[in-house]
């Protein structure tokens, strides 16, 4: 039987300044496994140069994050929980 997972990608831009970057990117997941969705993959795409000043930021570090889950998720209380972290620049969620 084929399993029918449903598969996001969230792409978190964090501050460079954080300090426990992998702590924080945990705290993420542990969000996210709340949702009822599951972390596969995380994924540091290293500190890069931003092509704008972001946050009085010229440089960021990008993380990527495969999620699974069994069923659509709702990502409104996710959102509220991104836009109120001081450590993240920007987030985009691709399904």
């Amino acid at each position: 039987m084929k399993e029918n997972k449903i598969k996001y990608q969230i792409v978190v831009v964090l501050d460079p300044k954080v300090e426990k970057k992998e702590v924080f990117i945990d705290k993420i997941g542990d969000f996210i496994d709340g949702m009822g969705a599951k972390v596969a993959k995380k994924e540091n795409l290293g500190t890069k140069e931003l092509a704008y000043e972001i946050k009085e930021n010229n440089k960021a570090d990008f993380w990527i994050l495969n999620v699974e889950s069994e069923k659509n998720l709702k990502f409104n209380d996710f959102n509220v929980f991104l836009n109120r972290e001081v450590n993240v620049i920007r987030y985009l969620i691709l399904k």
